[in-house]
This record gives structure tokens, C-alpha cells and sequence, in this order.
């Protein structure tokens, strides 16, 4: 079994739920999050992340995550890495898959 975490903008949220639905997962959990990250000047990456300096205001977004057999968060993955190949997103969806050793 199979714990697969995934972080994205709100803005796809329809089509990760289209990817779960697609692959017959039919239980998950999802939580609003607000996401941060560091203003960058001239490709370097600010040590002071934007909200202690008034830089850029959080973005809406979600973490999902579900409990999984093996193949389907295998399948689940990939899809998510095709997704955002195709998309060639600024801000790709992130996930990742812990193993389960044991469940009560």
C-alpha cells in the first residue's frame, strides 16, 4: 500500500479530480493550503521568503492525498508527469508516494 501526497495550485483541481476519477480512486481527501514562494532576484533565490518582506501574497491551493495499491499510485504518478509535461507548467503539480508498512 501506497500513501500518494499531491500538492497543487486550486487552479487545477478539476483536473486532478478528472485523474482520480479516471483511475477508478474513488476515495481521497483534499484541504485547502495557501502556497508561498521566495521572490528571486536575477535568478537567485531570495534567503527571506516574500510574506516576511510584503513580497508576493499566497496562491490558493490543495493537498490531496489517498491511500493506495501499488499500481494504482504507480498509474496515479505518471499520469500526474504527463499532466504537467503537457501543460509545461510554470508551477507543475507535485506529488510523491511514501510506502504504508502497516494499516490498522
Amino acid at each position: 500500500m501506497k500513501l500518494v501526497a499531491i500538492m497543487s495550485l486550486d487552479t487545477y483541481r478539476s483536473d486532478l479530480h478528472a485523474l482520480l476519477r479516471e483511475r477508478k480512486i474513488e476515495v481521497f481527501s483534499e484541504l485547502d493550503i495557501e502556497g508561498y514562494h521566495q521572490a528571486s532576484n536575477g535568478g537567485e533565490v531570495n534567503p527571506s521568503p516574500g510574506w516576511f518582506r510584503g513580497g508576493t501574497p499566497p496562491t490558493d491551493s490543495t493537498l490531496t492525498w489517498a491511500f493506495l495499491d501499488n499500481d494504482q499510485a504507480a498509474q496515479l504518478l505518471d499520469a500526474i508527469g504527463d499532466f504537467n509535461e503537457r501543460r509545461d507548467l510554470e508551477r507543475p503539480v507535485r506529488a510523491f508516494q511514501m510506502s504504508v508498512d502497516r494499516a490498522v
